[in-house]
């Protein structure tokens, strides 16, 4: 035990890690109730009281109450108001703990339960620890035995805020080693039930210092603590202690899972919870088993927001709701409404990946819901982080296209939540909010064509890099960075120039450096394949290749992670990527290799992407097949991948019609029509040319001179090339003067916008056309 322990405080001290826990000073706060059969003179609550005070970071106080849950069977409306009463008690007194419980005296003994104030929700997703004896002392337990006691205060406190949370943890790592030879060295004087308690709240210990200090490795020694105190527990002796740890083995390793971003120890964490509810069940520990049930919830959400589809997600649904039924309003308020709050957040995830958007109506109505029970005035935290669940959830609808005012509702929320986050008082919480409300302004401005607000949305997220610095929070640095570049990508889309596209490079480079592919493999492949993007997009604006070969690499790195098997349809995108990346890149090289690659890597993102379940996707990898396979067409003289393109483009167009999405028919139409002009080029007769005309002029049905001027004149270019081809082939003087009139209208357009180069191309059409048709008349003449 004490090697452990040692073990575990080496991986602790770390210069910067200890420097970054000397912050927030703020003493915890622990309210000690009387004790249910204790004496008159409540001699053993004084007792605890006498070990507790002087203890580092700690505040104690007496209620002078009894709190009881009514009898050791722990009847749901019995339980249920104690628990109310008890967090009650903490709440109104500005504290943060709650040590209640009775005096066995028969076995003189004292069974402890330990109450947070639950202030503030962490993370996303609340997890409940376990109702029950936390912990049993001999009623005349000695020093060392206090330092027990101090252990499992601290590890069940909730702190309020980020600085809050390493203040606790620098309490909480010494308190574990001292606590650690105490347990091994009174394991033979105490009763195997005492000790195995003990054990088992060591590990949950060692587990929350792990959640406080995001550090996976305490979490793993805490999941083997807990795995051993499990083996010596006597399920039929003890079941509600065999289930309290089971129900703490679940929530280590969901934490495990969460920050590695491993499946596997998530699908363990869902078996433990469902071992801890064989014996928490809804008919004899109905309030236990809701607690569970939405641990439950928690896992599977976890999985379901890591996978693809649905199917997890509408199983956390489900046990929300389940836990719902027991932890209702009017029994345990906070309790209903935080869990409220959970499943307004799987909602939310679920219904981004469905087309419709009653999912999220319904999110932001359970937000709201919980906004009724965790009000401002009692619970500013609780209201404030609601507020944020409801803006994400107003977010995610705004980019469903529900509207101006729905995002102006979503900005409306963070605003709120931000007039508790002081900056000044809760510099994390502030930063935080103010990514979230820079997210709208983002949305707003890519659906609006608002650029002020995209502008706005990244002076935001540089705010709350000043707070979220690497040093001191680096996931959140690195999550800030990701959307802060995300942001920029948007803000280039809208700019010519490269300015916001390298800072977008910058910024994605910058998150890699901390959500590693060891660390956080989901996280690190996503980031790759954003980074990607961008130096795809930077590429094309830049002479060159390195970009592009910098963009391919990123993509490569992608597919390290998305795997056909586990990951279809990020690993189908990455191909997707991978194929376009490829094919700009062939376009400034000689050879056929890197347009053969591109090939293999969009027919294979073709082998996910079906017009069934994801047409626009499949259309999407049909248009840059075509592309790729009709330059290799062009670069090989060889009709049959000029055919194969038509018959691309020409699927792509079963979904990108004219009446659905007008600006991709009318680019499809165009590269369909660039296709059969060197189709016609290649082979006798003119019936691809003519194909092609039509193909070009349906394109230009859709790009209006006024609407998209340059890409008219392009198109008008590109048919009047086509009709010159035609002319003579067919020796048709009328194509020929179409192709004239054609290249002096893209003419006009090009001098008038300044496109030099188009420009002196087509004015050499010109005269080159005008010689050739007065020649022609001459010859005929």
């Amino acid at each position: 035990m004490a090697l452990a322990a040692n073990r575990l405080w080496s991986l602790f001290r770390r210069p910067t890690t200890m420097d970054a826990l000397l912050g927030e000073t703020r003493p915890f706060t622990v309210m000690i109730a009387d004790l249910a059969d204790d004496d008159a003179d409540q001699r053993h609550a004084r007792h605890i009281e006498r070990h507790l005070e002087n203890r580092p970071g700690l505040i104690v106080q007496r209620t002078g109450a009894v709190l009881s849950a009514e009898g050791a069977a722990d009847s749901v409306d019995g339980l249920a108001a104690a628990l109310r009463t008890g967090r009650a008690t903490v709440r109104n007194a500005g504290a943060d703990l709650l040590i209640w419980g009775r005096v066995d005296r028969e076995q003189r003994l004292l069974f402890l339960r330990f109450l947070s104030a639950a202030l503030t929700p962490r993370g996303d997703v609340r997890s409940y620890r376990s109702i029950g004896d936390n912990l049993i002392l001999p009623n005349d337990f000695d020093e060392d035995l206090g330092k027990v006691l101090y252990m499992v205060a601290l590890a069940a406190s909730d702190p309020m805020t980020e600085d809050q949370a390493r203040t606790l943890a620098s309490h909480l790592v010494p308190a574990i080693e001292d606590a650690s030879h105490v347990i091994e060295a009174t394991a033979p004087r105490l009763a195997a039930t005492v000790h195995q308690r003990m054990r088992a709240a060591y590990g949950i210990a060692i587990a929350a210092a792990g959640g406080l200090l995001r550090e996976p490795e305490w979490l793993l020694r805490a999941v083997e603590l807990l795995r051993d105190a499990l083996g010596d527990i006597d399920k039929a002796d003890e079941p509600q202690m065999w289930a309290m740890t089971q129900n703490a083995l679940g929530r280590a390793l969901w934490s495990v899972g969460e920050q590695t971003q491993q499946v596997g120890f998530i699908g363990e964490a869902l078996a433990a919870h469902r071992e801890a509810q064989t014996v928490y069940t809804p008919t004899r520990f109905p309030i236990h088993w809701a607690y569970v049930e939405n641990n439950r919830g928690v896992v599977m959400y976890a999985l379901g927001e890591r996978g693809e589809g649905v199917r997890h997600l509408e199983e956390a649904v489900a046990a929300f709701q389940r836990a719902l039924g027991v932890l209702t309003r009017s029994r345990l308020p906070v309790s209903w409404a935080m869990t409220q709050n959970n499943l307004g957040v799987v909602l939310r995830t679920l219904g981004a990946r469905e087309k419709g958007t009653e999912r999220l109506y319904e999110a932001a109505r359970v937000h709201r819901a919980a906004l009724e029970v965790l009000v401002r005035g009692s619970l500013p935290l609780h209201w404030a982080k609601t507020q944020s669940y409801l803006g994400a959830a107003l977010r995610v609808l705004g980019e469903r296209g529900e509207g101006r005012e729905v995002l102006e509702q979503a900005v409306a929320a963070y605003q709120a939540a931000l007039e508790v986050y002081d900056r000044d008082h809760l510099p994390v919480e502030w930063a935080k909010a103010q990514s979230g409300l820079a997210k709208v302004l983002s949305v707003a401005g890519a659906r609006l064509g608002r650029l002020p607000d995209l502008k706005e949305a990244a002076s935001h997220y540089r705010s709350a890099l000043g707070i979220l610095t690497r040093e001191r929070f680096p996931q959140d640095w690195a999550e800030t960075q990701i959307d802060f570049g995300d942001t920029l990508m948007t803000v280039a889309d809208r700019e010519q120039g490269t300015a916001s596209l390298e800072g977008a490079v910058e910024a994605y480079r910058a998150a890699l450096q901390v959500t590693t592919r060891g660390r956080r493999p989901l996280d690190w492949a996503a980031t790759q394949n954003r980074l990607g993007a961008a130096l795809s997009t930077l590429g094309h604006r830049q002479e060159g290749t390195s970009q592009l070969e910098a963009a391919i690499s990123a993509y490569g790195a992608a597919l390290e992670v998305y795997t056909w098997d586990e990951l279809p349809f990020q690993w189908a995108m990455s191909q997707h990527n991978l194929g376009a990346a490829l094919t700009a890149l062939a376009k400034r090289e000689e050879g056929a290799q890197r347009l053969r690659k591109a090939i293999n890597a969009l027919q294979a993102a073709l082998r996910v992407y079906t017009p069934d379940r994801l047409p626009l996707d499949w259309a999407a990898t049909q248009f840059a097949l075509g592309n790729a396979l009709h330059l290799l067409g062009v670069r090989e003289n060889n009709a049959r991948y000029l055919a194969e393109a038509v018959a691309a483009f020409r699927a792509a167009l079963r979904v990108r019609t004219r009446e659905r999405f007008p600006l991709a028919w009318s680019m499809t139409q165009d590269s369909l029509g660039a296709t059969l002009r060197d189709w016609g080029e290649q082979e006798d007769g003119s019936e691809h040319l003519v194909e092609a005309v039509e193909a070009y002029r349906q394109a230009l049905q859709v790009r209006a001179h006024e609407r998209l001027p340059l890409h008219w004149a392009l198109t008008q270019a590109n048919m009047a090339a086509a009709l010159w081809s035609l002319g003579d082939r067919e020796q048709a003087p009328s194509r020929l003067q179409e192709a004239l009139a054609a290249y002096r209208r893209a003419l006009e357009v090009f001098q008038r916008a300044g496109a030099d180069n188009q420009a002196r191309i087509a004015r050499r059409s010109v005269q080159r056309l005008e010689q050739q048709i007065g020649g022609d008349a001459r010859q005929a003449g």
